[in-house]
């Protein structure tokens, strides 16, 4: 995700919390700042629930190259002794479980996932 959508996801994210907070402390008062926009105190507690949706649906985006950035990351740090083991003939796999293997990442469940990955990245490196 690029930079300057990410820094406005996490700007529309503040916006969303504040907000939130607000109705959450300010719900049916006939004096609150909504009032402005909502006549009719009996909508706040909607409107609140669905700032809270706004917020998860927001957060969901945010996170969800988190996990497949740092293997990224660390891949392209790596680069250098990537290509040394291309010379000597070791296969992306190899390479890929080597890399997990120092990662600390022990056999499980995610582990042919997070090994597809890293495949995946080597592939595009060069």
């Amino acid at each position: 995700m690029k930079q300057n959508i990410r820094k406005g996801l996490y700007g529309l994210l503040a916006f969303l919390m504040v907000t939130t907070f607000y109705m959450i402390f300010n719900a049916g008062n006939p004096h609150s700042v909504m009032r402005l926009l909502v006549k009719d105190p009996s909508y706040d507690i909607f409107i609140t629930v669905l700032l809270g949706l706004g917020i998860a649906v927001v957060s969901m985006i945010l996170t969800r190259n988190r996990e497949a950035e740092p293997l990224k990351h660390m891949l392209e740090l790596n680069i250098d002794y990537i290509r040394k083991l291309r010379k000597k003939g070791k296969s992306e796999e190899q390479i890929a479980v080597s890399f997990l293997s120092e990662m600390g990442y022990k056999k499980g469940i995610l582990y042919p996932l997070a090994k597809r990955k890293v495949i995946r990245y080597l592939s595009k490196l060069d």
